[in-house]
């Protein structure tokens, strides 16, 4: 059985994993997932994002694109040249680059 010091912990530990999750999520201007079949989506989270895509001519009016692996890496590569931040959502976990 838990005691009442190690549920206030779990508790506490797990709003502040929300928190972080929610103040991650707002300076994020990207989101990347890999999908089965060796498919990557990447989604526009931000209008600084929306508004890059646009100025590079990346994929088109969409704010999602389906990429290969190469092409996923050329995208995060020329984001983190432009200062913007991607976050990628994998089988292990979240984890902002």
């Amino acid at each position: 059985m838990s005691s009442e010091p190690e549920k206030h912990v779990a508790q506490s530990s797990a709003r502040t994993a929300a928190g972080i999750s929610a103040s991650v999520h707002q300076r994020v201007d990207f989101e990347l997932r890999r999908l089965e079949g060796g498919k990557w989506q990447l989604r526009v989270i931000s209008q600084q994002g929306l508004y890059w895509m646009k100025s590079m001519n990346v994929g088109s009016s969409e704010d999602e694109l389906d990429l290969n692996l190469i092409a996923a890496n050329d995208f995060l590569r020329s984001v983190r040249r432009h200062g913007l931040k991607t976050e990628y959502i994998g089988p292990l976990g979240r984890c902002l680059l």
